[in-house]
């Protein structure tokens, strides 16, 4: 079958990679993906028999204009379709999200990749209301796809019944691929010890108190940051504030960035919400030991069991310190437990495990 996937860009940003890893596996199932983007932005390779189409719209699209753009899209796609039909289109960032949902066509299906619960319970009630009449509004009769068990809890507790079908569906992993990828030379230069951040540097990812943990911690270790982002230019302040500047290296985007998340010590997350963050599932197949704050919504599916007590339930900068350092000193039993848990990340999101359930989502919808 052919199946398309709606994008706002190709840059290297966590929706994009599993965008392009599930089209990739789809492909190695049989199936024609194509990628259709609303701007020319590309940092990520194609997958091999991956198409991507451009609308060339080379501006942001705030909802209230994204009815103006159905038109342009459903011409767009009539083109693309005129040798075979897609049987669903899996629309993935908010403005691709906002633009179908004026569109009465089953086929389209809004993908949640982040979690707005956060956000939500920050609002008085007047803006929950219309964040709720929005939110309604973007799914009426539609199928929705979450990321996480997390996302589709609040999206059911907050729109119930707007939508055609609410589901969950994980982001999908290359096992073999990212272990391979992690036996390459890193291609920044890397001290013998240190923890690890790969993201992107924005508020939600709550760096500034990643450097409070850091200058409060026994160990002197340095901190990567694998990354970019608005925030970047705050972030090297803290850190000369804090004096801990000479611990702190900033280093942009790679496309593989495997071999610095397999070699650090620690991967550390200190979120203020997620939606299924792909790099702890990354890190715990790459047996490095990780730290995460308990945010809304991802961690608290990814790291259960054994692995939960690397879940923090506070922000606080000296109580994650001390669990950093604590994990620093207890790093053979962390690897016999990730090591244990590596059969349940292959069952839950191995790439093959994911692929087929993205099939059967498409022929069980009826698309």
């Amino acid at each position: 079958m052919r199946i398309g996937f709606f994008l706002r860009d190709l840059k290297v940003e966590g929706v994009q990679v599993v965008t392009l890893r599930l089209a990739e596996t789809l492909t190695a199932m049989g199936h024609r993906c194509d990628l259709i983007t609303l701007n020319s932005d590309q940092e990520l390779l194609l997958p091999k028999n991956v198409q991507c189409h451009n609308m060339a719209i080379e501006k942001y699209i705030p909802y209230k204009d994204a009815n103006k753009y159905t038109k342009y899209l459903l011409s767009f796609l009539n083109k693309i379709e005129s040798d075979e039909p897609f049987r669903a289109v899996f629309s993935v960032h908010g403005e691709t999200n906002d633009i179908i949902s004026f569109i009465n066509d089953k086929r389209f299906v809004h993908c949640i990749h982040n979690s707005d619960e956060h956000s939500y319970n920050n609002k008085g009630w007047v803006k929950k209301f219309k964040f709720k009449r929005k939110l309604k509004r973007k799914i009426k009769d539609k199928h929705v796809l979450c990321v996480s068990q997390g996302i589709r809890k609040f999206v059911k507790e907050h729109a119930a019944s707007s939508y055609s079908s609410l589901s969950t569906i994980y982001n999908s992993f290359n096992i073999e691929k990212i272990n391979r990828l992690a036996g390459s030379e890193s291609v920044y230069p890397l001290p013998n010890d240190y923890i690890v951040f790969v993201g992107r540097l924005e508020k939600q990812k709550n760096l500034l108190l990643l450097l409070d943990v850091l200058s409060k911690m026994k160990s002197n270790i340095p901190l990567i940051i694998i990354g970019q982002g608005r925030l970047e230019e705050a972030i090297m302040k803290r850190a000369r504030e804090l004096g801990i500047q000479e611990r702190v290296v900033i280093y942009p985007f790679c496309q593989n960035p495997y071999p610095i998340i397999k070699k650090a010590k620690i991967l550390v997350l200190t979120s203020l919400h997620e939606g299924l963050p792909t790099v702890l599932i990354e890190a715990l197949i790459l047996g490095t030991p990780v730290l995460s704050t308990n945010c809304p919504t991802g961690p608290s599916e990814i790291l259960v069991d054994d692995l939960k007590k690397y879940l923090v339930d506070s922000y606080d900068a000296e109580i994650i310190a001390k669990r950093v350092d604590d994990l620093l000193l207890d790093n053979i039993n962390i690897n016999i437990n990730i090591n244990i848990n590596k059969e349940v990340i292959r069952n839950k999101f191995g790439s093959d495990s994911i692929g087929k359930e993205y099939i059967s989502f498409i022929e069980g919808k009826g698309l």
